[in-house]
């Protein structure tokens, strides 16, 4: 029997592209500041999806007013940032420097990183000096900011070999206004971690004891919605310092205290050189965006001079690891003839490798070029061990343009 005329509705499905819930948005956040009674506690980890989690155990707006300390500040600007971001803070005592808050056999930043198993992706160092505090400056900055910065790479390194894979963000504190007199960060051989002397000139005007601060929440807030293969200086409108609307970086300075406008074009210059993150400006591009995603090393013998780098390798790492991590103490079936590894075996481990970064193309982290190799004449019933080679292409940052452009006549002879 015909159907009577109609409309015929097939509901489809897997057409969102729903994918499980991605770390790459979970970030740790370290400062010093006084323990609160019946709320934060230092040395103790507490997880937050938004201010509001902060507020919970006292970290309020009136808790940096009566301490004269920017904590609540730093987080309400992070998620202002970013709301879909996931926090991990740490306190220290107000006697812990950038260094000890870092060092890593320390009570801080390795706890920090142990506790979430790796899910943690960068890490914010920032610091609330004691009163009577005087920095030390070495080359420009806090000498405390230089010795962190060497600490949070030797940290990188012992976590890396633990499969855990975050990196630092350390706070540029008392920038002392000389660009030529700074020291360069990209001779540090620190490629993990970046240093910030960003701020908002409201804040380090606001109070005497803000004045060497640096807009750590700010930066890692945009840092942390920016895909990992996106510099957070990109100029989309989102990466924006500035909001007069909220009342953000109506004014940009550094931490030196000091506004942009009191800095040369060629100091501006100097300190994008030598590996330093802050506020810039873009002719007609309104508000301020970030200099650059620089990393404390080299440009020139360094494949993770940017940010963006390393956040691209240790997510294309973290992704293959589990794909592969189900294969540890499997059997693994080799010809019974030669010993070796089986063509169709080799074939199907390849195939598992770049189907582990195929999500990684697809949101366009990575430009393709996704190729696994294992070598069939791998002897593993002797050594036990199987060698496998995963690249892949990653994607571009165009940071010099270069626009030629001129007048033309169409009558020509």
């Amino acid at each position: 029997m015909a159907p009577r005329p109609n409309v015929t509705i097939n509901k489809t499905n897997g057409n969102l592209g729903r994918r499980a819930p991605s770390t790459d948005n979970v970030f740790g956040l370290i400062i010093s500041a006084p323990a609160i009674a019946g709320g934060m506690q230092n040395g103790v980890v507490y997880a937050m999806a938004s201010i509001n989690d902060a507020i919970a155990i006292g970290i309020t707006a009136a808790y940096d007013a009566t301490n004269t300390i920017l904590v609540y500040h730093h987080i309400y600007r992070f998620f202002l940032r970013n709301p879909s971001a996931t926090l991990y803070f740490m306190s220290a005592p107000q006697t812990a420097a950038l260094a000890d808050m870092t060092l890593s056999t320390g009570n801080y930043a390795p706890v920090l990183l142990k506790s979430q198993n790796g899910n943690i992706k960068y890490v914010g160092v920032a610091r609330n000096p004691a009163a009577g505090y005087t920095p030390t400056l070495t080359a420009g900055l806090d000498g405390d900011v230089l010795t962190a910065v060497n600490n949070a790479q030797a940290l990188y390194t012992a976590e890396f070999s633990k499969y855990r894979y975050a990196g630092f963000l350390i706070e540029g504190r008392s920038f002392n206004g000389t660009a030529a007199a700074a020291t360069n960060l990209r001779g540090l051989n620190c490629p993990n971690v970046s240093v910030t002397i960003a701020a908002d000139n409201a804040i380090s005007t606001s109070k005497t004891q803000y004045a060497g601060y640096a807009a750590v929440g700010d930066v890692l807030g945009i840092l942390s919605l920016a895909k990992v293969s996106q510099d957070l200086g990109e100029l989309t409108p989102s990466f924006n310092l500035q909001n007069l609307g909220l009342g953000l970086f109506a004014t940009a300075g550094l931490s030196s205290g000091l506004p942009m406008s009191s800095y040369a074009d060629a100091d501006l210059d100097t300190l994008n050189t030598s590996g330093y993150i802050f506020p810039d400006v873009t002719a007609g591009v309104s508000g301020y965006y970030l200099s650059d995603s620089h990393t404390c090393s080299s440009i020139t013998s360094n494949d993770f001079a940017y940010i963006e780098n390393n956040r691209t390798i240790e997510k294309a790492i973290f992704l293959a690891r589990q794909a592969i991590l189900p294969l540890v103490k499997s059997r693994i079936k080799v010809d019974p003839i030669t010993g070796l590894l089986l063509p169709q075996q080799a074939k199907a481990i390849e195939t598992l490798g770049e189907r582990s970064l195929a999500g990684m193309y697809k949101d366009g982290d990575i430009s393709g070029g996704i190729d696994c190799f294992v070598d069939r004449n791998q002897n593993i019933l002797s050594t036990s061990q199987l060698l496998i080679q995963l690249t892949f292409v990653p994607v571009a940052i165009g940071r010099a343009i270069t626009l030629s452009l001129g007048f033309t006549n169409s009558y020509r002879k």
